[in-house]
């Protein structure tokens, strides 16, 4: 699944591509996404509409348009969201197409049609309530350690889980979370409130660096992920513990282990990660 690195990546891609395009036209080929795309509606709100930004909230992309409205995507499982060349043959799972100028077109592609792709007011997206229980963002400078503290010693999660809650902190993911605990010497199944608040300094500089990292080197591909322009990223190349069970631990060399936590692969070295 995309997580904050590659939704970023596709992001800046974007805002290279599409600003300042209009939209021309939009066709809808399949609506079976995890929420049903609204192709009427889409048809009827987006030509015409000038692109003047591309951001991201967690990990959602959030297109911004000229009469105020948003196009609202999320990746899921297996989404891409690619800019080609409007003569570019459609591929089996490309479900959405939006014509834009300069014979370009913003292409929607998802095999798994877990994702999302919705057109919002400003009211509508004021109150959308995906967007409304959302936690803080690992990379703004407003999330701290000594912000983000009361609510780690409080939790009786393990500190694994609580770094992929999106009601705390939104984006980071199995991938990240298991290397920036590899990187801060912590167990992924340590409770939350058993840290100490400089291990939890430790841990949340390492979330942030490590995020860093993977959007420097365009995310990881493992399986489905490309950028805007339908590039793998490069960051599985430096997974320090991702993956890489019964391996040797970059550190100590000690056999890396595997546990299933909730449901999710837990990598981790017995020897560094004991505390």
């Amino acid at each position: 699944m995309p997580e904050l690195p590659e939704v970023e990546t596709v992001c800046r891609g974007l805002q290279q591509t599409i600003l300042g395009k209009r939209i021309q036209k939009v066709l809808v080929r399949e609506t079976r996404l995890r929420v049903p795309v609204n192709s009427k509606r889409l048809e009827k709100l987006l030509p015409d509409e000038e692109i003047l930004n591309v951001s991201r909230r967690s990990k959602y992309i959030i297109v911004h348009l000229s009469g105020q409205q948003k196009i609202l995507v999320h990746l899921g499982m297996s989404g891409q969201l690619t800019v080609q060349q409007h003569n570019e043959d459609f591929k089996k799972h490309d479900h959405i197409i939006i014509s834009i100028s300069d014979g370009l077109q913003l292409c929607y592609h998802d095999p798994r049609r877990f994702g999302l792709f919705e057109v919002l007011t400003e009211n509508e997206f004021k109150i959308y309530p995906r967007l409304l229980t959302l936690g803080l963002e690992p990379l703004d400078k407003k999330t701290t350690a000594k912000v983000t503290w009361p609510q780690v010693k409080k939790s009786k999660k393990p500190i694994k889980n609580l770094l992929m809650d999106a009601n705390f902190i939104v984006g980071v993911g199995n991938i990240y979370a298991n290397e920036a605990l590899y990187f801060a010497q912590i167990h992924p199944q340590k409770m939350a409130n058993e840290l100490t608040a400089r291990q939890w300094e430790i841990l949340l500089q390492q979330v942030q660096l490590v995020l860093r990292n993977a959007i420097q080197l365009g995310g990881t591909t493992l399986n489905d992920f490309v950028n805007s322009t339908g590039e793998s990223g490069y960051f599985q190349l430096e997974l320090a513990v991702y993956g890489r069970e019964n391996e040797p631990c970059k550190i100590c060399k000690e056999k890396i282990t595997r546990v299933v936590q909730s449901g999710r692969s837990s990598f981790f070295c017995p020897r560094c990660q004991a505390a």
